[in-house]
């Protein structure tokens, strides 16, 4: 046992001019004597007792750390915290990484895991994809030491360790997304669910990997054809994790869960084309806001990301759907969401704008979003060219859809969506032959073929 807590043990108690019998009545007077001789090392429960028996710090006893130096960090964190609230994304990251250099932080692993995490939202927030992916596969990797679970496990936090390793492995799951590498997201997610049911079960931050994980696998293949026609295993794989996901949910019966879950039935139901069941589905995860689960940021984007899907699984509500995507955007800036969810949120009003007639305004909107995000967030530019073609198309710029449709086509071949990527070739090929380019049409056929392994 280090000689410093024996030392604070006595100190504490001589200051307090308190006899051994009369530190706690939960120990008795040999086992405190013991403790200061050095003869017995505390248990991390023992030093709690010691600690209200003598009113000061656990961290105090076993690290020396002064209470008032951990109130001015946790004070410290507040501010970064309030930052990335408020939208202030570089000041958060910068008073992040002040907090992160002090070296205390790591005697209080509760809040160095808190700004670790904040800094990296706040990265992803900003936009900067590949700076959360280096970070967070850092983390991660920490966190999957195995003396640092031997630790967890002693010192009693292991649950709080297991959720935090869960929070960093969404976060990488869905930063790779939006990068463009599905590969690496569905590696991730699928590696971080195995491990982590194992290691603490179903909990609510588990629920939300499985969901970010089903986001990844939706990307893959298009839920509106049927799966005969597409990767049926794709399609299988998705279903029978959602269904997996379902039972947690209601299991578990916590409301984090039970939102996740809801929000994603209701992405996978509208973009089956089952708008009914979709719009169902979206109301409940509402509801459980509305039943007192605080949290503006998420609440904003579930009201975006449910605008944002009907407006695709039912066109014909176009008009009622438009001024919610309007509501929706204000309502994300409000609660300080990420570029990439106001960039989606504005894609889908590029998209609303299309069913509408205003296909100029759907192109500078679409256009808009490619130079917001920039090529960091890759998912978000190719959604951003399928909508570009498609406006071009209506407006009857055949060579101009013709160029936003083989980057899509291109980008989806490079993103590994081979599903995505041969239905996008398809069209330049129906495109080209329609305009007489035959050779160029057969081209395209064929590598939509060879893209889908045929």
């Amino acid at each position: 046992m280090p000689e410093k807590i024996a030392q604070r043990v006595r100190a504490a108690r001589l200051q307090r001019g308190l006899l051994p019998f009369q530190v706690t009545s939960e120990l008795d007077a040999d086992s405190i004597e013991r403790i200061e001789s050095g003869d017995l090392e505390p248990t991390a429960g023992m030093i709690r007792i010691i600690a209200r028996g003598l009113h000061c710090s656990p961290l105090w006893l076993t690290d020396g750390l002064d209470p008032h130096m951990i109130a001015g960090l946790r004070a410290e964190a507040a501010k970064a915290g309030a930052a990335l609230a408020e939208g202030r994304f570089s000041e958060a990251r910068d008073r992040y990484a002040t907090l992160l250099r002090q070296p205390p932080l790591g005697m209080v692993p509760d809040l160095w895991r808190q700004a670790e995490l904040g800094q990296a939202h706040a990265a992803e927030r900003e936009g900067d994809l590949p700076q959360v992916i280096t970070r967070v596969t850092r983390l991660l990797d920490a966190h999957l030491d195995e003396p640092a679970e031997r630790v967890a496990r002693a010192s009693g936090h292991w649950t709080q360790f297991v959720d935090y390793r869960v929070r960093l492995a969404t976060v990488l799951c869905r930063s790779h997304l939006e990068a463009g590498d599905i590969s690496a997201s569905v590696a991730v997610g699928e590696r971080a669910l195995d491990r982590e049911i194992g290691a603490a079960g179903w909990t609510s931050s588990v629920i939300e990997l499985g969901c970010a994980l089903i986001s990844t696998y939706g990307e893959q293949v298009d839920l509106g054809s049927h799966p005969e026609e597409a990767g049926h295993g794709s399609h299988l794989r998705l279903h029978l994790l959602l269904s997996e996901l379902t039972s947690a949910a209601i299991e578990l019966g916590e409301p984090r869960g039970r939102i996740a879950v809801a929000w994603q039935n209701g992405i996978t139901a509208a973009r089956s084309k089952m708008s009914s069941t979709a719009r169902g589905l979206f109301e409940q995860a509402l509801s459980l806001y509305a039943a007192g689960y605080h949290d503006p940021h998420g609440l904003a984007r579930l009201r975006a990301s449910m605008a944002g899907e009907m407006v695709t699984a039912d066109p014909e509500a176009v008009e009622e759907i438009h001024p919610l995507l309007m509501g929706a955007q204000i309502e994300l800036a409000d609660a300080a969401a990420g570029i990439v969810d106001r960039g989606r949120c504005t894609l889908a009003l590029a998209r609303a704008d299309v069913l509408r007639g205003d296909h100029r305004q759907a192109v500078d909107r679409a256009n808009e979003v490619v130079k917001a995000v920039g090529e960091t967030a890759a998912l978000l530019v190719v959604h951003a060219s399928e909508v570009i073609a498609e406006a071009h198309l209506r407006l009857g710029e055949a060579w101009e859809a013709e160029q936003a449709l083989v980057a899509a086509a291109e980008r989806w071949e490079t993103m590994t969506s081979r599903e995505r990527a041969s239905a996008m070739w398809m069209r330049v090929a129906d495109l080209r032959s329609r305009g007489g380019d035959l050779e160029g049409g057969r081209a395209a056929l064929d590598r939509a073929l060879a893209v889908i392994g045929v």
